[in-house]
């Protein structure tokens, strides 16, 4: 029997809310956490808002003055797994260190630290011989000192997969035998880097994330950090751990079409979404809502409704689609995680969330069940998360209710 692999912690920060339970009352109440951006000047940028996080616990605050040498991904990071082994009821010590992975994403780690360093070069002030020792995988390796854990470990930066590259990592470590209990996520604070990156390709809106609308003229960034605590059945069963829901299956492929605009043709979405599906032994028929990457701009999102029709066929009409990112923004190498928290949430909960900001859907898929606002559904088990990101990555997620008993 192929081992499954269930989600026994959450750790949260985010702009609408940092805990499962005041995120899910902001999905389904369609809270935005848009607002003026206080990390840096935006009067030059053409859009000047985004979804930043505004209540930062005490634990943090604690973290940040114990290890000001740290980022803030690490800082975000570091917090976030500590409150997902502890929702998870797992003390530190009690992990089998050699048993226990580590795969956290992460866009920016690195960024900061290399801006300083940049900084004081100009200004001649670089101590001679100094180096740039952060990258990318610095979070995952600081969560790993952090806790005392040598078991395996990957450090994932696919663009906007990488969240969801990240989990199906370290589902793959448990599956096959490798570890019995993963940390696995994103992290990604905001970033004047990506914030101008994103303006100079016109990506960004000028107003409003508008998901799957006519009137859609780009994304709009967040951050944010989602860390889970996964772990094989056998282990959260013995444990008799509170279980927010199983990881069943994810696939991934590449687009080796363009840099950054996804192939028009969906193809590699498609073979993402139907690697997923065979992964978790679903049929298109038996997925109950699907949490879209829905980004608001004009490439990503026609794509992706033209590879969801090819997967699903007229099954596609009945299943509700939504893309959350009008509400906790686009939070890049956080994203799949943080949707992925979304399908547990609606699945727990039996609700649809809505897509918040489109009120004109696209014309040309006519008889989608793309929703504005969030509805109640009843007997919800299955749903799936896409992400797709810059570079051709593309991934999807299914996750399955696991009711009481199971």
């Amino acid at each position: 029997m192929s081992t499954r692999v269930y989600v026994t912690g959450v750790g949260l920060l985010s702009p609408i809310g940092n805990t499962m339970s005041d995120f899910t009352e902001s999905l389904r109440a369609g809270s935005s956490g848009f607002r003026a951006i206080p990390y840096f000047d935006t009067a030059a940028f053409p859009f000047d808002r985004g979804a930043v996080i505004t209540e930062f616990p005490a634990e943090l605050t604690t973290l940040v003055a114990e290890h000001p040498e740290w980022e803030t991904a690490e800082h975000y990071g570091v917090h976030c797994a500590a409150v997902a082994l502890a929702d998870a009821g797992f003390a530190v010590e009690a992990l089998d260190p050699f048993r226990t992975a580590v795969v956290v994403a992460s866009s920016n780690a690195g960024v900061e630290t290399n801006h300083t360093y940049a900084q004081q070069k100009l200004r001649d002030e670089v101590i001679p011989g100094a180096t740039v020792v952060r990258t990318p995988a610095t979070v995952t390796a600081t969560i790993r000192r952090a806790f005392g854990l040598r078991g395996p470990q990957a450090a994932v930066s696919t663009a906007c997969a990488a969240g969801s590259n990240a989990v199906g990592r370290a589902y793959d470590f448990i599956t096959t035998g490798q570890a019995d209990v993963a940390i696995a996520g994103g992290a990604e604070p905001f970033s004047m880097l990506s914030f101008s990156g994103f303006t100079l390709l016109k990506s960004l809106t000028h107003d409003a994330v508008r998901p799957f609308d006519e009137g859609r003229d780009g994304t709009g960034l967040g951050e944010a950090a989602c860390v889970f605590v996964l772990e094989s059945a056998e282990s959260a069963i013995a444990r008799g751990a509170t279980i927010y829901g199983e990881v069943c299956g994810y696939g991934l492929s590449d687009d080796a079409f363009h840099a950054t605009a996804p192939d028009p043709s969906g193809t590699g979405a498609v073979l993402a979404i139907t690697q997923c599906l065979a992964d978790a032994r679903i049929r298109p028929e038996d997925v109950d809502y699907i949490n879209a990457h829905g980004t608001g701009t004009r490439y990503n999102d026609a794509m992706e409704l033209a590879a969801l029709t090819r997967v699903f066929g007229d099954s596609l009409a009945r299943i509700p689609i939504s893309s959350t990112k009008p509400l906790h923004g686009h939070t890049l190498s956080c994203a799949g995680s943080l949707e992925m928290l979304v399908c547990l949430a609606a699945l727990e909960d039996g609700f649809v969330p809505g897509n918040i900001g489109t009120t004109e859907p696209m014309h040309e898929f006519a008889g989608l069940d793309i929703p504005h606002a969030s509805r109640d559904v009843d007997g919800m088990s299955v749903a799936i998360s896409t992400s797709f990101g810059f570079g051709g990555n593309n991934t999807c997620v299914a996750l399955r209710r696991v009711r009481r008993g199971e």
